[in-house]
Parts: C-alpha cells; structure tokens; sequence
C-alpha cells in the first residue's frame, strides 16, 4: 500500500473514531455539556469514550477492506434480527383484542322498570375480553336494556382503564337483533368533554340516538376487528422500539454505559487470549479453565490479604493471576508438543477440571458457614480493582486491558518468540525445517494466552463481583472466540471486537428490559448475530488454512527436506 493510500486511511480512521466518541458522549448526556461536568468522573468517561474511538481507528487501519466486511456481516445480522423479531411482533395488535372493559346506556330519561333486562340505564357493567388462560374466554357481550319510545340514549364500550388496551365496537339492536346504529372509535370531545369514563379514542360510542319504539334493546360490544395494516404497524412500531433499545441502550445513561464497558474489558481480554494461540493454528479452547483459576487465585489472596496496602495487593493479585493462568495453559501445551495430544481435547477436559476444582474449594473452603448460597465473602477495599467511574463497575482494568494490548502486539510483531508463532501458524513444516523450536513454541503460545485469561478471571473476581461465585464467567470465555475469530486474529483489532460483542450482549439485556421482547426472542436473536459472525469469520479463518496447507502440500522441496537422508 503506498503512502497516499495509508495517510488516507489513517485520515478515514482518525475521523470514524473522532465521531464515533462524539456520537457516543452525546448520547450519554443529552448533548449537554453542563449535564456532563456535573456527572461524577466525566473525566474518565471521556478518556475511555476516547480509547473507544481508539479502538475504531485501529480497526479501520489494521483491517482496510476487511473492515467493510465485518460491518457488512453486522449489519446483514441486524437485519435478520430485526425480521425475527418483526414476525414475533406480529401478534402484537392481539392486545387490542384482550383487557377490562365496561358498557354502560347513558340517558337523561327515567328508566324502565324491567327486572329481566341487563341494563338500566347510567349504570356500568363490565367484564374482561379474550383473559388469559381461560377455557372459554368472553370474546363478545350482548346485554339487554328496556326502552321507551323517544328516548335520547348514548351507548358506551370503553376500556376499563389506561392500562387496559382492548380495542371496542358497540352495536344498538333492536327486538328482532337487527342493527340500528354502530361506533368503533370516539372523538376527542366526547373523551376530553362529554363522558367522563372514557379513556381513549379507542373507546366506542353512539351517541344522542333517539329510541323509535318502546320495547327491549341489546347493546352489543366486542373488540373491533383487527385490520392488516394495524398488525403491520403495530409489529413495526414495537421491532423499532426493541431494536432502539438494542441499538441505543447500551449509551443512554452512564450506569448502562458501564455495563457496556465492563462485559467489553472480560471479553476483549479473552479475545485476546484466543486470539494470540489461534495465530500459531493451536485450537486451544482453554481459556474457560484458565479463567477460573486466575479468578480463584485472585480471590484467595483477596480473602487472606485484608490489611495489605491496595498499592502492593492488587499488582500481587495481578502478577498471580497471570502466573497461575501461564501454568495451567502450560498443561495441555505440553500435552499437546511432548505427547501429540489434541488441544481442542485436552482443552475441554482441563475446563472441566478447573470449574469443578473452583466449585469445590469455593464449596467447601470459601464458603462462610451461615452463607444462603455459595459464594465467597466480599472482597476488603484494598483487594478491589479502583473504581475509575462512580456509580459503575469500570475500573483500572481499563489501563490494565491497554497494557496487555501493547504487550500482545509487541510479543506477535516484534519478538523472536512472536516471529516463530506466526511462522508456525503458517507453515509448521517450514518452521521445522527453518530450526524453530516447535516444540517450545507450542507450549508457550498456550501457556502466554493462559496469563490473558487468567487476568480475565481477576477482572471478574475482584473488578465485577468482588467476591468468588459459582459460574463466574457464565460461559463468557467460548464468546471470546467470536471475538477473536471477528478480528481475524489480530490482536489490534480485538478491542474493536470486544466492544461491538459486548454492545450488543447489552443491547439485547436493555431490548428485553425496555421493550418488553420475551427472553427467548432475545436470544434467538443473539443466536443468530453469533452465527453470522461466526460464520463469516470462521470462513476465512479456514480459507486461510487451507490456503496454507494447499501450498505446504505442494512444497515437494520442503516435504523432501524432511525426509532423512538414506
């Protein structure tokens, strides 16, 4: 790429992330600057709005083309979202149908004494339409009134209350059932002026009819019919609201904005993980195991440590997360180079060990005695990450996480150790031949992405919870694979990754809380954003690998310097 090429895209980058920042802070605060300044650490707000921005710039630069494909698979992954949930929206005018409603024969008139009629006139009655889980619900109500000839009557159908949504018809026939006047709305006056009961236009009524006999009436009432375009409207006005809230969410307050930040910290530092063992083509699914242990550990000195100066605690905590993290990634990187065994095998296996050793000592060891349900006591202050904006989880691990990005792309771009990891991920054969210590290599590719998950672990340990719990990461460390795989293993694009993961993890929460779209939506809805993505990503992903194995198969030359000279 020559020079006017890259200044114009560092230029495209500079400008996304400046007002990607812009957009994201003025959500936040309404666009109001005093609201801003008045808001506990705004500071840091925008110093971590400003890596943000950071974090687009290096996506747009370190993947140029490719960028437009990951947002295309994003976008094409909304969309289908946004259609899953537009036909689950499809029902949504069914609402109009259901609630309390009441009926009343509104005259100035005397009434009729007539003891086997329904109605007397200024009276209500009422009922509920179409209630849930009913055997025979009321879909419709035809009640009974006496009249006399040259009654001025008005007949109401209206709903209950503003919490009730039904939707009402009214119908006056006469004797022998045949319809003499109808209403399916009401205007504003009669809402605002003329009847006090009503409660919205929805309401039904007829009013000022003069009664042409003397005789007994019906007054029938119903949920008025449901038309297409209301289905399709109602549909699209809730798949908006939701998707809003998927969209906007995340950065309409600060307290959700932290939410955001925090499950981006734990994802992006496991993208990392994966990201950095991935590039020497090692399968490994480890990060689940290591993140336990680095969490445990944390934890366990957390507990022991109350009196030890946070300035001396937490860099401890860190350095022995980190260590036991590197140790027990350097299990199965052992397994894997000295015994040929499976990473992806050994991996899961060794997951399986570390949730269920986690479980036992938290069970048995951490536990107080008088605690309702399993879990550590909290943390002292001194073992808590430092909170860098109040009211929220958003700690160090922020500079933490910035560190362990430039330490991730130090290792895999300028570094003997991250040369042979990249010569192994691309042709093993050829690193072999080359005189790279495979071997070793495997062992401390698995082992280093281990020190990554493990300060994942101590993130959540003494930054989220701040206590030890059962399930602590909730399966987050398969996510980070996604991540990873996203970024196309490029540890600069990673945090970009994290971030876009992260937001739309919380986004789905807030579409669940805020508009009202059931759990199992939203998931389905994640599910399929993950699967697009995933699968966008993992194409290319084993393109490139086949690519690499299409050529080492036909390097007759490398294949031939392997063999042993007879």
């Amino acid at each position: 790429m020559n020079w006017a090429r890259r200044q114009a895209l560092l230029l495209v980058g500079i400008i996304t992330g400046a007002v990607a920042t812009l957009f994201i802070t003025q959500t936040m605060f309404g666009g109001s600057v005093e609201k801003m300044t008045s808001t506990a650490s705004w500071q840091n707000i925008l110093l971590v709005n400003g890596l943000v921005g950071a974090c687009i710039l290096l996506f747009v630069v370190e993947l140029r083309r490719g960028a437009i494909r990951v947002l295309l698979t994003v976008i094409v992954s909304l969309l289908l979202g946004f259609l899953v949930t537009f036909i689950f929206n499809l029902d949504e005018a069914s609402r109009f149908e259901r609630g309390e409603f009441r009926v009343q024969v509104v005259s100035e008139a005397e009434p009729t004494d007539n003891d086997e009629v329904d109605l007397r006139y200024n009276r209500a009655r009422g009922g509920e339409f179409n209630k849930p889980n009913v055997v025979e619900p009321v879909n419709e109500v035809a009640w009974t009134f006496a009249g006399t000839s040259g009654d001025v009557v008005s007949l109401l159908a209206y709903a209950k209350n503003r919490r009730s949504p039904v939707d009402m018809l009214v119908e006056l026939r006469d004797e022998a059932g045949a319809a003499l006047a109808a209403a399916t709305s009401a205007t504003e006056l009669q809402v605002d002026e003329t009847f006090d009961d009503l409660v919205s236009s929805k309401d039904a009524v007829i009013e000022g009819y003069t009664l042409p006999a003397d005789g007994v009436y019906t007054l029938y009432a119903r949920p008025e019919d449901i038309s297409a375009a209301t289905t399709l409207s109602e549909a699209m006005n809730q798949s908006r609201l939701a998707f809003e809230a998927l969209l906007l969410g995340p950065i309409e307050r600060v307290n959700r904005w932290g939410v955001w930040i925090q499950d981006a910290i734990t994802l992006i530092l496991l993208g990392l993980s994966f990201a950095i063992v991935f590039r020497a083509q090692q399968f490994s699914l480890g990060a689940e195991g290591q993140l336990y242990f680095g969490a445990l550990v944390s934890g366990i000195i957390a507990l022991n440590s109350p009196h030890v100066p946070s300035v001396i605690l937490i860099p401890f905590i860190i350095l022995a997360a980190s260590t036991a993290g590197f140790m027990y990634g350097l299990i199965p990187g052992a397994l894997k180079a000295y015994l040929g065994a499976n990473e992806l095998v050994s991996t899961l296996m060794l997951n399986v060990i570390a949730t269920r050793f986690f479980e036992m000592v938290l069970n048995f060891q951490l536990k107080p005695p008088t605690a309702g349900y399993v879990a550590s006591d909290k943390f002292t202050a001194n073992a808590v990450l430092p909170v860098i904006v109040e009211k929220t989880q958003v700690t160090i691990a922020v500079f933490i996480l910035v560190v362990v990005v430039f330490l991730a792309w130090l290792l895999i771009r300028r570094t003997p150790l991250g040369y042979e990891i990249r010569i192994i991920g691309s042709n093993l054969r050829f690193a072999d031949y080359g005189g790279v210590n495979s071997r070793r290599t495997i062992m401390l590719v698995m082992a280093i992405s281990g020190i990554v998950a493990g300060l994942a672990g101590m993130h959540l340990a003494n930054g989220i919870h701040r206590q030890l719990i059962l399930n602590i990461s909730f399966a987050l460390a398969f996510e980070g694979v996604v991540v990873a795989l996203l970024a196309r293993l490029n540890v600069l694009v990673v945090p970009f990754t994290g971030l876009l993961y992260a937001y739309l993890r919380a986004g789905a929460q807030f579409m669940e809380r805020d508009a009202n779209v059931s759990f199992e939506v939203v998931r389905m809805i994640q599910a399929i954003i993950i699967l697009l993505i995933t699968a966008e990503a993992l194409v290319s992903f084993f393109q490139a690998r086949q690519k690499r194995a299409d050529i080492d198969e036909a390097g007759h030359a490398v294949e031939s310097l392997d063999e042993k000279p007879k």
